[in-house]
């Protein structure tokens, strides 16, 4: 016990000398972003996120037109939509490492490419073999290969963040993040309307050319030239060579890290399936009402549920409240309300009072965003994009396992109601794990 004792303790000693040297670093080596600048990169990277969501979107409203044209069962369906997430965990951790090293603009700049060019080429990829099962398995790698490419965007984002930006850090943060809203109520909305018009071939056509253009945008006033040489001498930099390691150990021995990952992968479970799910579920439920309502509505009033919680968390943190407690606050709303408004929809028959509650519980589930998802900004700023993309990989589990299972679910028991209860108590248990156990104080 002795022996235990003193090598516990030499890990703690280890372990403080290793945050201390990572805080200053910090201290020595920081540059933040003046408000102008601050400004323009914000704009970009709503932009940037409206347009990668709007790209991932574009699957969920698509899939009821391609599932019949290609005979697709629910099954089916549930796995085309759910394997994006085995890609999209699979280069987290490696989004954030290289955006910690490189800069997540740079990364971002290049995800932006790979994804646009698989979104402008689902509709060939469809027609590119003339066997069902041969059609379905190549769309499924593709996919993957989807995820995968835009799973290091909000590690990227994350890490941007916290080495640029100095105050009202969850603020800027959110109003970025917002853009995946907007990405969302565009996909709805004019991917509703091109989708009946024009075909679903041409949601993905329009989508995947402005994720190029934007792209292409990042690299020609955002992501300097000095950027892309950097990369190239970054083994030799001096600074590089005293940047402290991922201190790791240390990290995963904290409550405050492990009860945010277990949030956040309950949260994701109820935003994946609600994304994913939803547009199946009011075509089905409620046949005769235009798509473009209930595709729009839902992300219509998230948007401003996710600028309003950066401002009251900021706000809250000016007055003096602790952050840790601010964080908590915020997520009562952002995995309770949902919860309440998930259930709701399942004890009603009415199309008006089943958008209200989706709508109310889409609202309320956006100040996540200035919850358990600003987390490794407080716990590990040197670290954010690391950390947070050890955080989102697990959260992309759901987006694998939980997608699927609805799917299964209903096509055994067709019973909305079913995936409605377990979604909702699993989102119950998350909030439950945090408010016990988290905390937002700095870690390394």
């Amino acid at each position: 016990m002795a022996a235990a004792g003193a090598e516990g303790l030499l890990i703690d000693v280890a372990g403080a000398r290793s945050a201390s040297a990572v805080k200053e670093h910090d201290q020595g080596s920081q540059r933040y972003w003046k408000r102008t600048e601050k400004r323009q990169w914000v704009l970009a990277y709503f932009i940037g996120n409206a347009i990668l969501y709007a790209s991932r979107a574009a699957m969920p409203v698509c899939v009821p037109a391609i599932a019949k044209e290609f005979s697709w069962d629910k099954t089916v369906s549930g796995s085309v939509l759910s394997v994006f997430f085995w890609g999209y965990a699979s280069t987290q951790v490696l989004g954030g490492y290289l955006s910690d090293r490189f800069g997540g603009e740079v990364i971002s700049m290049v995800a932006a490419v790979g994804w646009s060019t698989i979104t402008l080429l689902y509709p060939q990829l469809l027609y590119l073999f003339s066997s069902h099962d041969t059609c379905i398995r190549f769309v499924i790698l593709c996919r993957i290969l989807h995820g995968a490419c835009q799973g290091v965007a909000f590690p990227a984002e994350s890490s941007l963040v916290a080495q640029n930006v100095k105050t009202d850090r969850t603020a800027t943060y959110t109003i970025m993040h917002s853009g995946i809203k907007f990405g969302a109520l565009l996909m709805g909305c004019f991917g509703s309307i091109v989708l009946v018009h024009l075909g679903w071939h041409t949601v993905f056509y329009v989508t995947g050319v402005v994720g190029l253009l934007w792209a292409a945008v990042m690299r020609i006033f955002f992501v300097s030239r000095r950027n892309i040489v950097s990369i190239k001498s970054l083994n030799g930099s001096n600074e590089e060579k005293k940047r402290p390691h991922m201190p790791w150990r240390i990290l995963c021995r904290k409550t405050a890290f492990l009860s945010a990952i277990v949030a956040h992968v309950c949260n994701n479970n109820l935003f994946f399936i609600m994304f994913s799910w939803m547009p199946t579920y009011f075509h089905e439920t409620y046949p005769d009402q235009k798509g473009w309502i209930f595709n729009v509505v839902p992300w219509l009033v998230s948007m401003p549920g996710s600028v309003l919680s950066g401002w009251i968390a900021d706000s809250l943190i000016r007055k003096g409240t602790n952050v840790t407690l601010t964080r908590k606050m915020v997520e009562i709303v952002g995995m309770g309300g949902p919860v309440v408004c998930l259930l709701l929809t399942d004890y009603t028959n009415s199309f008006v009072m089943a958008l209200m509650a989706v709508s109310m519980g889409m609202f309320s589930q956006a100040f996540h965003n200035s919850g358990v998802l600003v987390i490794p900004q407080d716990i590990a700023p040197s670290f954010a994009g690391a950390v947070f993309g050890v955080m989102n990989m697990l959260g992309a589990i759901p987006g694998v396992v939980g997608v699927y299972l609805a799917g299964h679910i209903l096509e055994l028991t067709g019973s909305w109601a079913a995936v409605f209860h377990l979604t909702a108590a699993i989102n119950t248990f998350g909030l439950l794990v945090f408010l016990v156990y988290g905390s937002a104080e700095r870690i390394v």
